[in-house]
């Protein structure tokens, strides 16, 4: 191996949650690092996910047909 090319490893490196305010102390070659979300947070990890609020395709088909429907009984 060359020498001098490595970066440094630093084994406590200060790593911050930017969503929930969470630090962890993990290796890193750098010493300060910000995540947007981490374990705490992350919607897979805390089950609150984003795909369940949308509703399925065939929901959201039906809800712009009663939409649809709903404005044309208006106009007439």
């Amino acid at each position: 191996m060359k020498t001098a090319i490595h970066p440094e490893m630093h084994k406590d490196a200060k790593t911050t949650c930017s969503t929930c305010g969470a630090v962890y102390l993990i290796p890193s070659t750098m010493k300060v690092l910000t995540v947007e979300t981490c374990r705490n947070c992350h919607p897979i990890y805390t089950g609150k996910q984003q795909k369940d609020l949308r509703g399925g395709r065939v929901d959201r088909f039906k809800k712009r047909a009663a939409a649809t429907a709903a404005k044309k009984e208006k106009a007439v």
